[in-house]
């Protein structure tokens, strides 16, 4: 039996060291027997640092939770977790087994169910990524429109439902034969999260699925190429079209490869930096081809770009040969057959 002493004690020392694990830690005591010894003083009248109060029988109830400080261990277990996954998709490896030429096909943004997707070109290069050895494909994002909210009045302009929708999506990740490699979820794959969780469910951790940017790097055996694949990165202007590339380029980290979406139009360029780096940066134009925002804002509709093709050679004796983009992705394919044939 606990005498009064033992519990001031007890009472003493929480308050002293401000909360029960540092009272357990100094004393040697164990955390349950503190909270224990806690609650009986406190039913006895007890106050910290100070004597006996007029002591009133009160009802002891059991606690309605675990312990704040259990909760915080929890919630820091988790946190902790949490910055592991984060960093862990950060320069992510994505190992190549050989020093063969390949291809790095980063499609542009399909918006497949909507009325503005040119299924033609899309079904064509699908099949053109399937079939050419040594190519790796890239979803740069919006794989469907998935309107929420007020925007979800523009499927009555639709001919496709969103459960439609959906099972187009499942096509292009399962069916479709593109050998995928990383997916890109974005804006319009995470206005309703139930799509992006859709998604990560067909998937079976097979594909990396990243949400906005995906920042990873190809490891060949003998050399890394690293790439900087975003929905789109920050920054725009009206003189050039790969200003948020460039932007990533100079103040950004490293990458050999810059390369977003979004926008519906297409760039493509390689330079020289002065630190002597040699980045190539592109825009995807993707597949919605009769863009109604397009017309009424006054954008022109490319004809080109839907997919960047990116030949890499990671034996290329200079910095010039390691990447080649193609907004031609069947030129692309030929060029990549070529080279893997030498």
């Amino acid at each position: 039996m606990l005498d009064t002493t033992e519990l001031q004690e007890a009472l003493d020392l929480v308050a002293e060291h401000g909360g029960t694990r540092t009272a357990a830690e100094q004393s040697g005591l164990a955390r349950s027997t503190l909270r224990h010894r806690i609650r009986r003083a406190k039913a006895e009248g007890l106050v910290a640092f100070g004597s006996p109060e007029d002591k009133i029988e009160l009802p002891e109830f059991e606690d309605d939770d675990v312990d704040a400080e259990v909760i915080l261990d929890h919630m820091e277990e988790r946190f902790t977790q949490r910055k592991k996954f984060n960093e862990s998709q950060t320069w992510f490896k994505i190992g190549v087994p050989s020093d063969d030429v390949v291809g790095l096909a980063v499609v542009g943004d399909p918006h497949i169910g909507s009325n503005s997707c040119n299924v033609p070109l899309l079904r064509r290069d699908a099949k053109l990524m399937a079939q050419t050895p040594g190519l790796h494909a890239l979803n740069i994002g919006d794989t469907t429109d998935n309107w929420v909210g007020s925007l979800m009045r523009l499927y009555a302009d639709n001919d496709v439902s969103k459960q439609t929708e959906r099972r187009l999506a499942r096509w292009f990740l399962q069916d479709s034969g593109i050998p995928w490699r990383v997916w890109v979820m974005g804006n319009h794959d995470t206005m309703d999260a139930g799509f992006a969780n859709y998604l990560y469910s067909l998937n079976a951790s097979t594909v990396a699925m990243v949400d906005w940017q995906a920042k990873f790097r190809l490891a060949f055996p003998s050399r890394e190429v690293r790439v900087n694949a975003a929905h789109n990165h920050k920054g725009t202007s009206i003189y050039n079209r790969l200003h948020g590339q460039k932007r990533e380029a100079l103040w950004g980290e490293h990458a050999d490869i810059i390369v977003a979406g979004h926008h519906h139009n297409w760039a493509s360029t390689q330079e020289e930096l002065d630190d002597g780096r040699v980045v190539t940066m592109c825009r995807a134009r993707g597949y919605k081809w009769l863009d109604s925002h397009a017309t009424k804002n006054g954008f022109r509709n490319n004809e080109h770009g839907a997919t960047i093709l990116f030949v890499i050679d990671p034996k290329a004796k200079t910095p010039l040969g390691l990447v080649k983009p193609f907004a031609d992705l069947e030129e692309g394919c030929e060029f990549l057959t070529w080279k893997r044939s030498q």
